[in-house]
C-alpha cells in the first residue's frame, strides 16, 4: 500500500467535515508516513463556500497547518499545500501562494469563476482545461496533477479529441518530470454507460490507457474529505482492479 498521501481536504472548503487533527491521527492508525493537506485555494473575487476556502482565511490555514506540523513531527511527515485551479490572470496569486506553502496540487475543476467542468463540458472545454494544466506545470507551480479525468462528470463520452487533449497532458507531465494521480474518491460517484462500456466516471479506463501508454508517473490520491476515508486502504486495491491490464506506473515515494 501507498504510504504517502497529498490530496487531503478541511472542513474549510465547506464540503469536508472533521477535525483537523482527526485526519492526522487517523493517518497514522492507517500506516502513511507522508501526509499532505491540500485545501482547495481561495481567490480574491472567487468565494465560493461550498466548493474552497474563503480568500481571507488562507493565511490562518497556512499558520494552523504549520503549527501542526511541528505537533506532529515525530509521529508522521506532514506537508502544507494547496489544490489550486490555474487561471491565467492570476498567475502572480499562486507564485506568491507558492513561496508560502510546501507543495501545490493543480486539480482544475473549472473554465474560469462562473463555469464548473463537472456542470456540463464539451470537447473546446476539455481542450481549454488541458492548456490550462499544461501551463500550471510549465510555470513549475506543480509537479502534481490531480484527477485529470474530472472533467468526465461533464461528459457523455470520451471521443479522439478528449484523447489529444490528454496526450498532451501526458507530454507535459513527462517533460516536467510530474506525476498523474489515480484518484480514488472518484470512484464513490459510481459508473455510467459510455459508448466503450460501462465504467468510472473518473478514475476513467480510457483515459488512463493513454496515461499507461505514455509512460507517466502515477499515484493513488485519496482525495480525503472525512478522516474515516484515509483509513480505506482497500480503495487502492478496488482501483486498480478496475485498472486491469494496464501498466501503470507507480512510484513508490514521492517528494514535491
Amino acid at each position: 500500500m501507498q504510504t504517502f498521501n497529498y490530496h487531503t481536504h478541511t472542513v474549510r472548503c465547506g464540503h469536508a467535515v472533521g477535525d483537523d487533527e482527526e485526519y492526522i491521527k487517523h493517518a497514522i492508525q492507517a500506516g502513511f508516513k507522508t501526509l499532505g493537506f491540500s485545501e482547495h485555494l481561495g481567490y480574491d473575487g472567487w468565494d465560493d463556500p461550498q466548493e474552497r476556502i474563503p480568500f481571507l482565511e488562507v493565511d490562518a490555514y497556512f499558520q494552523r497547518m504549520y503549527e501542526l506540523k511541528e505537533k506532529y513531527k515525530d509521529q508522521i511527515d506532514l506537508r502544507v499545500g494547496v489544490e489550486f485551479e490555474f487561471f491565467e490572470d492570476q498567475l502572480a496569486y499562486l507564485k506568491d501562494v507558492k513561496q508560502r506553502c510546501d507543495y501545490m496540487i493543480v486539480g482544475q475543476h473549472a473554465r474560469n469563476f462562473d463555469h464548473y467542468y463537472d456542470h456540463g463540458c464539451n470537447d473546446e472545454d476539455v481542450d481549454f482545461m488541458a492548456e490550462q494544466v499544461i501551463r500550471a506545470l510549465d510555470e513549475k507551480l506543480t509537479k502534481y496533477v490531480a484527477h485529470v479525468d474530472y472533467f468526465m462528470l461533464g461528459k457523455d463520452d470520451f471521443n479522439s479529441r478528449n484523447a489529444q487533449a490528454i496526450a498532451r497532458i501526458c507530454d507535459a507531465v513527462n517533460r516536467n518530470d510530474a506525476i498523474l494521480e489515480l484518484n480514488l474518491k472518484g470512484m464513490k460517484y459510481g459508473k455510467k454507460i459510455y459508448p466503450t462500456g460501462m465504467q468510472y466516471m473518473y478514475p476513467h479506463y480510457d483515459v488512463f490507457k493513454i496515461i499507461a501508454d505514455k509512460g507517466c508517473k502515477v499515484v493513488f490520491g485519496y482525495d480525503a474529505h472525512h478522516p474515516k476515508v484515509l483509513l480505506e486502504r482497500n480503495l487502492e486495491e478496488k482501483a486498480l482492479e478496475e485498472m486491469q491490464g494496464l501498466q501503470l506506473h507507480f512510484v513508490d515515494s514521492l517528494e514535491l
